[in-house]
């Protein structure tokens, strides 16, 4: 078992548990809200996540009440100290500096190889509802509230959000909820797909997705794991692409000690045990 935090202020954490590795963003008392201060720290998390060769499915949750509020809002959060500046040419080139940095950590996030679960409860709320976009999966309590509020803060939704949301909910449903900036509820993020199962309380939700998780952690890696990169490249490409990368993708681990082990196991009506070879 690993157990690390990512730096001296413990803004994100990571630890792992068997092959189920954990990122846990750890600033409850702001209902996880981030700033550059705690997206430099979730970056290096998911640098942990991805040097931990045991772990093969990774958690993201968050402290306390809330899974993520959004972008903080207080006067201590330094992006403001940019925002706040003169209209000139060289802070628009800091501020877009700012957020291409931003969307490179979501980005990094999204291309993790291992499949990754959102656990989210509370509230899921503007750039907190784009990190949980860059997760696989998402599985939510029954009281959490999502929303995208920047258009009614004066600003545009610009860390992923626009571009990930429509592949999962639709445009049209993408539209109304960057448009509104309204707040809407667990019921309706199943209604319109954004999340994949919705349970009564944060208890039952955490359990869940553990046992998700290691459902998952316990099927041959080199199989999930190329699911997922042949997904990915289906996102970008067109069909004959996105077939071609599959059959070159399926021939790298056809065959392999785990197929061996998976048909066996199969055979013989148990689990299988799985070394990612």
């Amino acid at each position: 078992m690993t157990n690390k935090a990512t730096d001296t202020k413990d803004f994100v954490t990571y630890h792992g548990e068997g092959h189920v590795g954990f990122i846990t963003l750890n600033r409850p008392e702001k209902r996880n809200a981030l700033n550059p201060a705690v997206w430099g720290s979730l970056d290096s998390a998911i640098g942990l996540a991805e040097e931990d060769g045991d772990v093969r499915v990774v958690i993201l949750q968050g402290e306390g009440k809330s899974f993520c509020a959004g972008l903080d809002l207080s006067p201590e959060n330094e992006l403001f100290s940019v925002v706040g500046m003169d209209p000139t040419a060289s802070q628009k080139v800091e501020f877009f500096r700012e957020v291409r940095k931003t969307q490179d950590i979501h980005t990094r996030l999204e291309l993790l190889q291992r499949p990754t679960i959102a656990v989210i409860q509370g509230h899921c709320l503007g750039a907190g509802l784009e990190l949980a976009l860059c997760c696989d999966i998402r599985l939510c309590s029954s009281e959490t509230l999502f929303a995208l509020p920047e258009a009614k803060l004066g600003f545009i939704t610009d860390v992923g959000g626009l571009q990930r949301l429509p592949k999962v909910v639709g445009k049209g449903h993408t539209r109304e909820i960057a448009f509104r900036g309204h707040r809407f509820d667990a019921k309706r993020a199943q209604v319109i797909n954004l999340v994949n199962d919705v349970y009564p309380d944060e208890e039952t939700l955490r359990a869940k997705a553990l046992e998700m998780a290691v459902e998952i952690a316990g099927n041959p890696p080199l199989a999930v794991q190329g699911a997922k990169d042949v997904l990915l490249f289906d996102e970008e490409a067109t069909l004959t692409e996105s077939l071609e990368y599959n059959a070159a993708r399926s021939s790298m681990i056809v065959p392999s000690e785990d197929l061996s082990e998976a048909v066996t196991a199969y055979l013989e009506k148990r689990q299988g045990e799985f070394k990612g070879a």
